[in-house]
């Protein structure tokens, strides 16, 4: 089977790592993808700071990816609006 977990990838952890602290179900982001099924996982607080980071099996994580439950119907294209007016910015002198 192809490997699922990718670089950059929101992963759950699938079973406790008592040595750190952490739980099953925490969710980190893949930073490194090792041979052999390793990878780097960083556990981020949610006001921004790195609790934990360290190299798990495969086995040990769960990729968190959406799969799309149906393919769409119709497609909207980009538009571009050229017909919008033009904001220039005002110097100091006029506001």
């Amino acid at each position: 089977m192809k490997n699922e977990i990718q670089l950059l990838d929101a992963v759950a952890l699938t079973m406790d790592v008592p040595k750190y602290n952490l739980f099953r179900g925490e969710i980190g982001a893949v930073v490194e993808c090792y041979p052999n099924d390793g990878y780097e996982v960083e556990f981020v607080s949610l006001d921004g700071y790195t609790y934990a980071l360290l190299a798990l099996h495969g086995s040990q994580l769960i990729p968190l990816r959406q799969k799309p439950q149906r393919m769409a119907k119709t497609t909207v294209p980009a538009t571009i609006f050229t017909s919008q007016p033009v904001v220039e910015a005002m110097t100091s002198a006029e506001q």
